[in-house]
């Protein structure tokens, strides 16, 4: 059974992706009007429209389990009284993932291609092949891409094509070169060292050198053309430096949403509350295993006085219920 697409006119669901549908799904979109629903439902269609915009990659327990309560700020002065827009940082969480990262950056048209470019091992952190597209950056990891990839995911030209075209300019190249040999003598004015260096140049990657030749942008990607404070990027290289995590200024959010700051407030409570029911159901799970473990015989359980009653007499049980004194009574004259 076919499900549901990713990018729909009908649902007009806000995705991280540079396609045409999904742009004027941004372009058409409104909130969802709240005037005649309950507190639930708020918070619930709230969630739906943060979550399909910041988190469409992860599944819902995924994303309660890496959901964290704590946002970052910076401090404001006493001069500046513009209040910061703390809520607005619910899903700072997300982009400090490896797939998230790479998408903001712009080596991917969409968080899922993304995804797919570490999941294939085309990207390393550190130096190093990684393939988890959930791991969290930490401050001064340099994330490199395979330039190849990149060209092929950020480029609207199909690679067959360029293929075709490029084979058909080298054999085109190569029959003028071949004329114009045939015609006119050897030219032995260039420098040696100079020679070299072009070969080695045009024998390195020629895959590369192709989609260089033949890259063209998506023409839809002005809208999501930007690159957030918290990246610092270098094309020419393909490769980024996550510089810090993402915080809060006044009257500014680093991290880019469509969605004002009193929908992320009402998802912020759908989620604060979803784990804080789940902290209790952890709690109340564990007091009643802990009469299990006592049980256990492999558990230490510690001196036997703790968990096993004594065996009193009823001579004992009523001299403790009603003591007597161990002193002889004086004598009465």
């Amino acid at each position: 059974m076919r499900g549901k697409p990713f990018i729909s006119l009908k649902r007009m669901l806000l995705r991280p992706s540079w396609n045409k549908y999904n742009l004027y799904n941004i372009a058409r979109k409104q909130l969802p009007s709240t005037s005649s629903r309950t507190l639930f439902q708020k918070k619930w269609t709230a969630k739906r429209e943060t979550r399909a915009y910041h988190g469409p990659q992860l599944r819902e327990y995924q994303l309660k389990n890496s959901f964290q309560p704590k946002l970052h700020g910076v401090t404001p002065s006493h001069e500046n009284k513009i209040p910061i827009p703390f809520m607005s940082q619910m899903y700072a969480f997300i982009e400090s993932r490896l797939d998230m990262s790479i998408h903001r950056a712009m080596f991917a048209s969409s968080a899922l291609q993304a995804r797919q470019l570490v999941v294939h091992g085309k990207v390393c952190v550190n130096g190093l092949p990684e393939k988890r597209s959930y791991r969290v950056l930490k401050p001064g990891d340099l994330v490199t891409v395979n330039p190849i990839s990149v060209l092929h995911c950020v480029s609207a030209l199909n690679t067959k094509n360029s293929q075709q075209a490029s084979s058909g300019s080298t054999t085109s190249t190569e029959k003028d070169e071949s004329s114009s040999s045939s015609n006119e003598p050897e030219v032995t004015s260039f420098n040696e060292d100079t020679q070299k260096t072009s070969l080695t140049k045009s024998n390195l990657d020629p895959k590369l050198e192709r989609a260089v030749h033949n890259f063209s942008p998506k023409p839809y990607m002005a809208l999501m053309a930007f690159i957030p404070s918290y990246l610092e990027v270098c094309f020419q290289t393909c490769s980024f430096v996550y510089v810090r995590d993402p915080v809060a200024r006044p009257g500014f959010t680093e991290v880019p949403s469509p969605f004002p700051e009193d929908v992320h407030a009402l998802a912020y409570s759908f989620y604060i509350r979803s784990r804080c029911m789940r902290q209790g159901a952890v709690r109340r799970q564990a007091k009643r295993l802990f009469p299990q473990r006592i049980h256990d015989p492999g558990f230490f359980r510690g001196p036997r006085d703790l968990y096993e009653p004594k065996i009193k007499s009823l001579k004992n049980s009523l001299s403790e219920r009603y003591p007597v004194r161990q002193t002889k009574l004086p004598k009465l004259v």
